[in-house]
């Protein structure tokens, strides 16, 4: 029986993410159960959906680059000052550029911060960390209730500059709250 529990509780594991992951995703998601808003009488934080306000080809600023397991290329960056390039899920993508969402939380209060999970699946790429083949990225990020907001897969390592199809999640306690696919075809 312990065996059983044990192989189940790995499998989950090795599908979520990570063990590191797993740990990390439920003590957030403890606290942000938790959390309200002001002092007395104060609201709780709820998320009921997501405004999908562009879907494309960006460029944006690379700020800060740190090593990731749960990233395919192993780098996870913060980046900002997106610029839309290109409207539309069937792209042409380079070095430098990436495919993503602009969007807003929908919910109450306004201005409320949240963590979300992006989760990027992608055509199959080696992890040069870990050297292990992967197929999903997966980050999580405070996003602001009613703020315009960005995910973006970039394509800033030639690692990253894959053919082929990816698909774009922003999910809120485990429910996705915008999905978009892509077609990307590499610019030669």
């Amino acid at each position: 029986m312990r065996r059983v529990i044990l192989c189940c509780a790995v499998a989950a594991t090795l599908f979520v993410g990570g063990a590191e992951f797993v740990a990390a995703r439920s003590q957030n998601r403890q606290g942000e159960a938790a959390q309200t808003v002001g002092g007395q009488g104060a609201q709780a934080v709820r998320v009921t959906g997501a405004k999908v306000l562009a879907v494309g080809l960006f460029s944006a600023a690379v700020a800060r680059q740190d090593h990731s397991p749960d990233e395919a290329d192993g780098l996870r960056g913060q980046t900002r000052d997106f610029r839309l390039l290109k409207r539309g899920n069937v792209l042409e993508a380079e070095l430098g550029t990436g495919i993503g969402l602009r969007y807003q939380l929908i919910g109450a209060p306004k201005g409320a911060q949240v963590l979300v999970d992006v989760v990027v699946r992608h055509p199959q790429m080696v992890n040069p960390d870990t050297q292990l083949p992967m197929n999903m990225s997966s980050a999580e990020y405070e996003r602001v209730i009613g703020k315009v907001e960005h995910s973006v897969w970039n394509f800033d390592t030639p690692g990253r500059l894959v053919p082929g199809e990816y698909v774009i999640e922003i999910v809120y306690r485990d429910q996705v709250l915008a999905r978009q696919v892509f077609r990307v075809r590499v610019r030669k």
